[in-house]
């Protein structure tokens, strides 16, 4: 799969990934190791949409939006 400059699974160094969403409170942790077998070496983008499983991750109006982010990346 072409990384076309994105971040990928094989780039993150710590074993846990989280997501937070603060306007709906969500979180979640996950093993690299487990997303890595079941979705390989994804793209960080096209993996939060699936570990969100946010009913507003493709809302039309850009205020609506799943707001769920890599707490990792936020540093």
């Amino acid at each position: 799969m072409p990384r076309d400059g994105s971040i990928t699974l094989s780039d993150v160094r710590e074993p846990t990934l989280s997501i937070v969403c603060e306007p709906c409170s969500r979180r979640g942790r996950y093993s690299v190791a487990k997303l890595m077998e079941q979705h390989g070496d994804a793209k960080l983008t096209d993996l939060l949409q699936m570990l969100a499983d946010c009913p507003k991750a493709r809302s039309a109006s850009i205020h609506d939006r799943c707001k769920a982010v890599y707490r990792q990346l936020l540093r």
